[in-house]
């Protein structure tokens, strides 16, 4: 049996929401929402339909931001969780895995999850007591032996979706 090592230097969630795929809410196709400027804007503008929306963290915008609303929370506990965290969309990259929903933002995310997930010696580096490690908050479910092999063949699928859609 190989042995896998991943070493986790704190990655967080936030490092993968420059380009997260959604679901368009108008034509129900994929589209891309960009990072358009250092962590603040973000804007969706779907090529099938014309659909356009712009998301913003910065404090200076009039408009709320979509987590502090109730559509937002609605559309987490409906897709499972698996939402854009900006404009509240269902994310393209999911599936059903284990009872529960396996879902990714992106590409890189999708290798990431690979990567842990097919590791049979996992390690946190950094300082102590850090939360904010996406492997720290990973469901229980996702980090458990007896569910590499399905977790990785619906990972594979979702890398095929992925690279059949684009």
């Amino acid at each position: 049996m190989r042995v896998f090592r991943f070493r986790d230097y704190i990655t967080c969630l936030a490092e993968f929401e420059d380009a997260i795929w959604v679901l368009c809410p108008r034509c129900d196709r994929p589209v891309l929402s960009r990072c358009r400027d250092e962590r603040l804007t973000w804007r969706i503008a779907c090529p099938h339909c014309s659909y356009t929306r712009t998301a913003s963290r910065a404090s200076a915008q009039q408009k709320p931001m979509p987590w502090w609303t109730g559509t937002w929370w609605t559309e987490y506990r409906k897709y499972n969780s698996a939402v854009d965290p900006l404009f509240g969309l269902p994310l393209w990259l999911q599936v059903p895995c284990c009872g529960e929903v396996l879902w990714v933002y992106n590409e890189a995310h999708l290798h990431w999850l690979e990567t842990y997930i097919s590791a049979t010696i996992r390690e946190r580096q950094g300082s102590k007591g850090n939360h904010h490690s996406l492997a720290v908050r990973l469901p229980r479910w996702m980090k458990l032996a007896s569910h590499r092999t399905q977790s990785l063949k619906q990972l594979q699928f979702l890398r095929h979706k992925l690279r059949e859609g684009q």
